[in-house]
């Protein structure tokens, strides 16, 4: 199986510490490549080449908010996702939040067929 590129929101929200939880303990289980739009979206070359270089149909986009950074930046760089997720409102970073947004990742890369 290949790699599942998961990009995602960069915020400091509860939502987005939780994503960050969530994934950090999703790439012990699964082959992902976690990316930030921020560096991309601050101009740098290298991210930005990065993110345009990715394949769609092997990308998820992860948001914590309805802000949308991580979609906005993919579409920014003429990219659209195989799948893109808002997670819950989370107002505490808890093990049971971070379960919570485990699952629904995991469900979207099943359905991705990764």
């Amino acid at each position: 199986m290949t790699q599942t590129n998961i990009v995602m929101c960069a915020g400091f929200a509860p939502s987005a510490r939780v994503l960050r939880a969530a994934l950090r303990d999703i790439s012990t289980k699964k082959d992902i490549k976690v990316i930030s739009g921020c560096p991309a979206m601050a101009g740098l070359s290298k991210p930005q080449e990065e993110m345009k270089s990715l394949d769609p149909n092997s990308t998820l986009v992860v948001d914590g908010c309805e802000g949308c950074c991580g979609l906005q930046s993919l579409m920014a760089m003429g990219v659209m996702p195989a799948k893109n997720i808002l997670l819950d409102k989370y107002f505490t970073v808890d093990e049971k939040s971070i379960r919570g947004a485990e699952e629904k990742i995991l469900k979207a890369m099943e359905e991705m067929g990764r």
